[in-house]
């Protein structure tokens, strides 16, 4: 009986080692995005937790971020070729490591809504309140694919690098960005607008804050 019982608790160890995630820290920064309505009054805007959910601030917030190896089907790191620069995958934690960060929602691939320009998506979950939040680190399924992000490399030397919630590598990549249903990460409008002219519309590029943050971190003439 004993045996038994060791047996079943080895297989229980190894079976956990195989799903948990194999993750080390690569760089400490806060999130913003850079905001411009019209292309044109960029400015960088902070984030940080408020009342259990990601919201605007005059200052950021820190975390880290753990560049993982990427399970099946998720977005993984990349090394620098001709055609893209070097992009890390992973978790985004607390500074005491007990958390990570997560959207409440994904947007995966949806053929059916695919026109002549556009290739469609569609919101998992689809009636969910649009948020971030801290939750427990998933190792695997739904719930890591809400917590995964990747980081290209920086547009150019002294910039902040780029920050997109992506899973799957076939999910729709989605930025940080804000609007009158709050702050998530989510399609350009996918948050409502404030704007007071219909035919005004607002950009939102989302970072991980290392270095500085402005429109030559965005475009390469800025």
């Amino acid at each position: 009986m004993k045996t038994s019982i060791i047996a079943i608790a080895l297989a229980a160890t190894a079976l956990a080692s195989v799903d948990a995630l194999k993750c080390e820290k690569y760089a400490s920064g806060s999130l913003a995005s850079w905001e411009e309505v019209n292309l044109e009054n960029g400015h960088v805007q902070h984030y940080a937790m408020k009342d259990g959910k990601l919201a605007k601030s005059q200052k950021g917030e820190e975390f880290d971020f753990y560049a993982c190896e990427a399970p099946a089907k998720f977005h993984k790191n990349l090394k620098a070729n001709r055609d893209h620069g070097a992009e890390k995958a992973g978790v985004i934690k607390t500074k005491d490591g007990k958390k990570c960060l997560t959207n409440s929602f994904i947007r995966v691939r949806d053929p059916s809504t695919d026109d002549k320009y556009h290739t469609g998506y569609k919101q998992v979950p689809e009636n969910v309140e649009k948020k971030v939040t801290l939750e427990d680190c998933a190792e695997n399924g739904m719930d890591l694919r809400k917590q995964w992000f990747a980081i290209p490399s920086p547009l150019r030397e002294g910039c902040s690098s780029r920050l997109l919630q992506m899973g799957y590598e076939c999910d729709e990549p989605l930025q940080l960005t804000y609007g009158t249903m709050g702050v998530a990460f989510d399609t350009e409008g996918g948050q409502g607008t404030s704007l007071k002219n219909p035919d005004d519309y607002r950009n939102s590029y989302s970072f991980f804050v290392t270095e500085k943050v402005d429109a030559s971190c965005v475009y390469m003439n800025p």
